[in-house]
């Protein structure tokens, strides 16, 4: 019998060109939840992703886009698809090691009505830690990993709503976050649940190109929380002191696209102005302390 009951918990990847490793993560699931707690949504792979799961996995919920609309899009599209009370975020290349784990956070959240979301421990490597074990114990956090957490649907339907696709890739999650510490609600770090993200983070790191186009979509998807969420003074402070450094940690050290990486950067913040003018979100300056003085959930957790 499945550890989730997939009439309470659902299970939400979406995936592009990755069919290997999407199948690899689904086969790991097997034990964890019925088929039909599973919703992908593919975002116009050209793999043969869509057609593949879909015979071999026929239970499964499986969505496809016509054309690609990226990541943060396509977790807008499931998190309306689902009805369940709870829901976990995967990515298509990351599996469990410790599923039983996940009973304790459902229970968690069932525990306490004022937690939102919870963020999971995720090891990045291609090969499994030496070790899972860890010292850490469950703590508040200002943020949480995108696809490595558990959220209860209500927070979604009553205060997120929706990612900003404009976004396109990095900041969502930030920006849930702060809408959630604005309305009173609560993220935890839950590191009893521990992911194995398959990624070679050396392999990422080399090619260029996609460096430079996460840059432009990380530095503009913060940009963006800043004018949204801060004071408006000390929102321009933060632009102002993020360009410096990176001017100071890349151009000044020989990487000299990264003024055209800002640049492209400070298109896309004016081009999408027209967006942050419908939130109206701004922390007051107490408000932005109280928020910043707690801490961020681990990105890449490492064996002690």
């Amino acid at each position: 019998m499945p550890l989730l009951d997939s009439q309470q918990v659902s299970i939400l990847i979406t995936t592009y060109n990755r069919k290997k490793e999407l199948i690899f993560t689904l086969n790991t699931l097997r034990d964890v939840i019925s088929p039909d707690g599973i919703y992908i949504w593919d975002d116009a792979s050209t793999d043969g992703t869509f057609e593949y799961i879909s015979k071999e996995f026929p239970e499964i919920n499986m969505f496809q886009n016509t054309e690609n609309k990226g990541l943060i899009a396509n977790r807008n599209h499931l998190m309306q698809a689902v009805t369940t009370e709870y829901v976990i975020s995967l990515d298509d290349d990351a599996n469990f090691l410790n599923p039983k784990e996940l009973k304790k956070a459902v229970s968690f959240m069932r525990e306490n009505c004022n937690c939102a979301v919870l963020s999971f421990r995720l090891f990045w490597d291609l090969n499994k830690p030496a070790s899972q074990n860890t010292s850490e114990e469950v703590y508040q956090t200002g943020n949480f990993l995108g696809g490595a957490h558990l959220m209860r649907k209500k927070a979604w339907d009553n205060c997120i709503k929706s990612y900003p696709e404009w976004y396109h890739f990095y900041g969502e999650e930030d920006f849930a976050s702060m809408k959630l510490f604005k309305a009173g609600q609560s993220v935890f770090y839950f590191p009893k649940v521990l992911l194995h993200h398959r990624v070679s983070l050396r392999s990422r790191k080399k090619s260029a190109e996609n460096t430079r186009l996460r840059t432009k979509w990380a530095l503009q998807a913060a940009w963006s929380n800043y004018l949204i969420f801060y004071p408006k003074q000390k929102a321009w402070f933060k632009i102002m002191y993020s360009i410096k450094e990176q001017v100071r940690l890349k151009f000044l050290k020989g990487d000299f696209s990264i003024l055209r990486t800002l640049g492209s950067a400070g298109i896309a913040l004016i081009q999408n102005r027209h967006y942050r003018k419908k939130l109206d979100l701004r922390f007051s300056n107490e408000e932005l302390q109280t928020y910043l003085s707690l801490p961020q959930a681990p990105v890449f957790w490492k064996p002690e």
